[in-house]
């Protein structure tokens, strides 16, 4: 039968015991009390072995073992740039941000190649529509045969007056009369804004005499979009030099537009916009004629339902009939188009509480004639009955001169 040291529970000393698997209790060796071994309780069926302990009694002389020294951090071997350097994560990061600016750098460098191949273009489409040889800037000039510019696109140089009390004297074109043009004043003073507009009425004289539409159209802004523009319109239109008697005025109305009143042979008048770029000055073509997306002959004859664009005269007007019979809840407007000689005029029609009523309320009461110059969209009906009753789509802005 094994034996198991213990401690005594009553005299509190240190004795072995025989004891087996069903021991229960055992009287002390050395006081003789009975010490339980384990117990059993039938409600739990927990067995409990108390007090088997087996403690050794420290050896007489021998001094318990030092406790170890702590560690002390010990630095590692290497340069710390050369471990940082082959850290997974920061080699990791380097990785992508390598791939990052070679990315990037492959965007710009596509980019720069569309543009330069874009340019290429388009000055290969400006070269086959006008037959030029060489281009000079973002202007293309004509060449005749001995190998010299036109002489119609240079105008010859004319010794005027000297400038007297701030203003420009100046000949228009036609005209034997001399003429003052209006600076406005700003930072570049009115020496350098009065310089501009003289440009601005040698150039606007020389589009007026261009004998045809391609040498205008290297007067103009935006040549690239315009140009296919005139070559539509004037294939119903007549091409040639426009026949005027003057200019009468000449206005600066911001540091990048000025206007000029261009006065026909016939009496009539017509304004000119003309745009101060870094190539020279540049003439609005399309609101000196009111073009717009298509010929208002082909649009009232088609009656599209879909809106096209257009430069119309708005003065207020009162035509009710068909779809449009409505005046308590439609406002009626008169539409003119000066594109085409003897256009017919048109009526509009909005909605009086829509925004587009406020708009052409607030601009028509802004100017004293009751005439504006507005861009607008307009359609037909579906199944319109006449070609003179139309829906204003769309304000689009006042004036004729897309900003």
């Amino acid at each position: 039968m094994p034996a198991t040291k213990l401690v005594c529970p009553h005299c509190e000393k240190t004795v072995e015991i025989q004891v087996s698997a069903v021991t229960r209790a055992r009287p002390c060796p050395e006081c003789g009390q009975i010490v339980m071994l384990q117990m059993a309780e039938k409600s739990t069926k927990t067995k409990r072995r108390a007090l088997l302990m087996d403690q050794a009694e420290p050896e007489v002389g021998n001094t318990p073992p030092a406790p170890e020294p702590a560690q002390e951090p010990q630095p590692l071997p290497g340069d710390a740039f050369d471990r940082m350097r082959m850290d997974p994560e920061v080699r990791q990061f380097r990785r992508r941000l390598v791939l990052g600016v070679g990315f990037v750098g492959g965007v710009v460098i596509l980019m720069l190649s569309l543009s330069l191949y874009q340019s290429y273009r388009e000055k290969e489409a400006m070269r086959r529509l006008f037959g030029t040889e060489e281009i000079e800037g973002d202007s293309l000039l004509p060449k005749n045969k001995s190998g010299g510019l036109e002489a119609s696109m240079i105008a010859p140089e004319e010794i005027l007056p000297p400038v007297t009390s701030g203003n420009l004297v100046f000949r228009p074109p036609g005209s034997g009369e001399l003429k003052t043009a209006t600076a406005k004043t700003g930072e570049e003073g009115t020496s350098a804004n009065l310089a501009r507009l003289a440009a601005a009425e040698e150039a606007l004289g020389q589009f007026l005499q261009a004998p045809n539409w391609k040498q205008r159209a290297l007067l103009v802004r935006d040549q690239l979009r315009v140009a296919p523009l005139m070559s539509i319109y004037y294939e119903k239109n007549n091409d040639g030099p426009v026949m005027f008697d003057s200019i009468v005025e000449a206005a600066e109305i911001s540091a990048r537009f000025s206007e000029h009143v261009v006065v026909f042979e016939g009496g009539g008048r017509r304004l000119a916009t003309v745009e101060h770029t870094a190539s020279g000055p540049r003439v609005d073509w399309e609101s000196f004629v009111g073009a717009g997306e298509m010929a208002w002959s082909d649009f009232l004859e088609a009656r599209p339902a879909s809106p096209r664009l257009f430069r119309v005269l708005v003065s207020p007007a009162g035509h009710y009939e068909n779809q449009f019979g409505d005046p308590g809840r439609l406002q009626c407007v008169s539409l003119r188009s000066i594109a085409e000689p003897g256009a017919k005029v048109v009526y509009g029609y909005v909605d009086r509480q829509s925004p587009i009523a406020k708009e052409l309320n607030y601009w028509l009461e802004q100017n004293s004639e009751a005439t504006v110059s507005m861009i607008l969209r307009l359609k037909f009906p579906l199944d319109a009955p006449v070609d003179f009753q139309v829906w204003i789509h769309q304000f689009v802005q006042s004036g004729w001169v897309a900003k």
